[in-house]
């Protein structure tokens, strides 16, 4: 029996058809890129040569969401929007640093990524690591609207104005609050600021891009990132930071040589039960960019256990050239079954102190999954077997075992070694 379908949301169909008329520019997604440039260059310093290369890779995302033929007029528009936000943020970036030369001497010192497949606890230890004393993690808003330190009124009027462009996800999809609710003053991925992402696929197929990903240099799209961080550093509190996205795990070496003293937080799961909740992410992407009949839950599982095991491979091998002391291992099993114990090891490791706040912190974030439905998945429901993840995760389910005992180990020589 087929897997059954949500009903499609009364809204969704509405704003479908009111969107209707702005699928005709799908016919030249070359030119629609090029507008956004211009719109989003105009009055602003130009960018570098490395700059621009890097953002005209976006061009294959736009050209993969104007040519799959079951994108709706939603998904045309969500398509733009993805890539013309990246597109203004690395200008706006850019242009604050032609105007204040001063922030390239802003530190980003050790900054903490926290890497992993997703759902495997990235968002619950990030999220405790990020609001602890200390440290941050950019939250929506600033990602959304990058700047300079700004007073509370005109904070609070950016603070509504992204939660009022991210409503829209919420109102459209039955599921996507349970997945991955976004709130627009909490810390996020910094995926919402950079400019790749593997993750870009979730709605739509997208093979030239993600081949272009295995292969390029991803270190311009780090740099960006550094030159962000250094803008939201600025006029602000001196704090750590602390970033997070499931795909940065595929680029540990680049992230690494952008930032030599970045720390890594590695979070394992047995992937089978990731690649589940994944592919449940994935499908919510696909109903709210596509038609209900262009929906393909088999093909998103065959995607996405290629995707997701390729870079793991890749990144077991990046993990051995970044040597002793830049990954720290998690296991997901410790960290939801004995959090009290093993995030103050973590923090131990990284080489910051935990406190009474944290302890509050651990409490509000072990609370918060209860106030909302509860999210189910199963592999099946996507065509795969467990056998058939095993095997494409082989190596990675080999050293499992051992990375979780490995958690367990006293940091020869102190902390901060892994």
């Amino acid at each position: 029996m087929p897997p059954t379908a949500p009903a499609t949301p009364p809204a969704l169909l509405l704003t479908n058809l009111l969107l209707t008329p702005g699928t005709r520019t799908r016919r030249d997604p070359d030119a629609v890129f090029d507008r956004m440039i211009a719109r989003a260059s105009r009055d602003r310093a130009p960018l570098s040569a490395e700059d621009a290369a890097d953002l005209d890779h976006l061009r294959l995302a736009l050209r993969a969401f104007a040519d799959f033929p079951g994108l709706s007029p939603l998904g045309w528009a969500a398509g733009q929007a993805l890539v013309e936000g990246r597109i203004r943020n690395r200008v706006v970036v850019r242009d604050l640093h032609a105007r204040h030369p001063e922030l390239a001497d802003e530190p980003v010192d050790a900054p903490i990524f926290v890497v992993g497949l997703p759902r495997t606890g990235t968002t619950f230890a990030y999220n405790i690591l990020a609001r602890s004393p200390g440290h941050r993690g950019p939250k929506l808003w600033e990602m959304t609207y990058p700047g300079l330190a700004v007073d509370g009124r005109t904070e609070a009027a950016l603070i509504r104005r992204t939660r009022r462009r991210f409503a829209m996800t919420s109102a459209l999809s039955s599921t996507w609050d349970t997945i991955h609710p976004m709130y627009a003053e909490a810390e996020e991925e910094d995926t919402f600021l950079r400019t790749h992402s593997e993750m870009h696929a979730a709605g739509v197929p997208m093979p030239d891009y993600l081949k272009l990903l295995e292969t390029f240099d991803q270190r311009p799209d780090y740099r960006f990132l550094r030159a962000a961080l250094q803008v939201l550093s600025y006029g602000r509190p001196a704090r750590r930071w602390v970033l997070k996205h499931p795909a940065n795990l595929f680029h540990m070496t680049a992230i690494h040589d952008v930032f030599p003293d970045a720390r890594f937080v590695w979070t394992h799961r047995d992937p089978e039960t990731a690649l589940a909740s994944l592919c449940s992410l994935a499908e919510s992407a696909q109903r709210i960019h596509r038609y209900p009949d262009a929906v393909d839950l088999a093909q998103a599982g065959r995607d996405w256990l290629e995707i997701m095991s390729q870079g793991v491979s890749r990144a077991l091998a990046q993990r051995a050239e970044l040597g002793p002391g830049a990954v720290v291992d998690l296991p997901y099993s410790r960290l939801t079954g004995e959090p009290g114990t093993a995030l103050p090891e973590l923090f131990e490791r990284l080489g910051a102190g935990w406190s009474a706040p944290d302890d509050a912190n651990l409490a509000q974030e072990r609370e918060a999954p209860k106030q909302r439905p509860r999210h189910q998945y199963t592999l099946e429901r996507y065509g795969l077997e467990p056998d058939q993840v095993q095997a494409a995760f082989g190596d990675y389910v080999q050293l499992f075992p051992d990375l979780s005992k490995q958690s367990r180990r006293p940091a020869p020589g102190g902390p901060g070694n892994a």
